[in-house]
């Protein structure tokens, strides 16, 4: 039986350990205007996925997620994976490095203050959201903005090296160190678009991003078309680059001014299925978090307004 309380998921190490101070500050505003709350702290990895899931049986009606991306990621695979028909609605207070995800519940970017944060859990008006779902060999998980194959895997293993910088800057150093040295793999991406038409896109890739919504990597605005509410998912596939065309391109993506360039494919799609060409298994990430096996296959499906958000109430 809901108690009425916000729950609070709080990630101490998100951020290099802001993560903490960021909830002991959301708790001092609930507090402040009284607002019941429940504090839960994640211990490891994975922590979050339960601790939403016992929310959902609870009869949570609001969680706040503090944290980045890949704790909401844990949130909101633990509230789908309850199988609950009604599920608490998510709101964010940002803590992350990139926190993408939070750049499509607040489209206006930047930071939001606990303050402002309070308000939303006052007074925001639920939308729902699209996930992805993707299944491979061994596993099935959702994402709420990205799957990454190709140099994103490598920018995930080097941005520890750059942690001194925030955001969309994190991720261009982490990049740019990363395409130096990268190997593109020959992939076979077979995309549909929902209307019985299935495309092949073949041959060597730099990088194949799947999203909800438009960007990642701290504001990288890759699918700048993408809506996390019109029940696809957004694909770009960038090819095999030479130095000087990753010195041409990557100002047009940081932008989202990169659609019509000879080395981008990018298509809106129901479902995708990712093989490397030879048959060998390959890395792939979800929400800025490495996953911990390989796949020889990636299939990837949309899920419609699975996911009830909290955003901020219309002006």
């Amino acid at each position: 039986m809901s108690t009425g309380a916000v729950r609070v998921v709080v990630n101490p190490a998100s951020s290099g350990g802001r993560g903490r101070r960021a909830g002991r500050k959301l708790v001092a505003a609930l507090d402040a205007v009284a607002v019941p709350r429940q504090v839960r702290v994640t211990e490891a990895p994975g922590h979050a996925a339960r601790l939403a899931t016992e929310a959902a049986f609870d009869g949570t009606e609001r969680i706040v997620v503090v944290g980045g991306d890949g704790t909401v990621h844990e949130v909101a695979g633990g509230l789908l994976a309850s199988g609950r028909s009604s599920l608490p609605a998510v709101a964010v207070f940002p803590v992350g490095t990139g926190n993408d995800f939070f750049r499509m519940v607040d489209p206006n970017g930047g930071r939001r203050t606990p303050e402002e944060t309070v308000a939303v859990l006052q007074g925001g008006r639920v939308e729902r959201f699209d996930v992805g779902r993707a299944r491979w060999e061994n596993g099935e998980r959702v994402f709420v903005n990205l799957l990454g194959v190709g140099v994103d895997v490598e920018v995930l293993r080097r941005r520890a090296k750059y942690s001194r910088l925030r955001g969309l800057a994190q991720y261009l150093a982490a990049f740019l160190d990363a395409v130096a040295s990268f190997k593109p793999p020959d992939l076979r991406v077979e995309a549909n678009d929902g209307a019985g038409a299935a495309e092949l896109l073949s041959g060597r890739t730099t990088l194949l991003a799947v999203t909800v919504g438009p960007s990642i990597g701290g504001g990288f605005m890759i699918n700048p078309g993408a809506s996390p509410a019109d029940g696809k998912l957004d694909l770009c596939r960038v090819d095999a680059l030479r130095w000087r065309h990753v010195a041409s391109l990557v100002p047009k993506v940081v932008r989202g001014k990169h659609a019509g360039s000879h080395q981008v494919t990018m298509r809106r799609i129901e479902s995708a299925s990712v093989r490397a060409a030879g048959g060998e298994p390959f890395r792939f990430e979800m929400d800025g978090e490495l996953v911990s096996e390989a796949a020889r296959e990636l299939r990837v499906e949309v899920v419609p307004s699975a996911l009830p958000v909290l955003v901020p109430a219309d002006d």
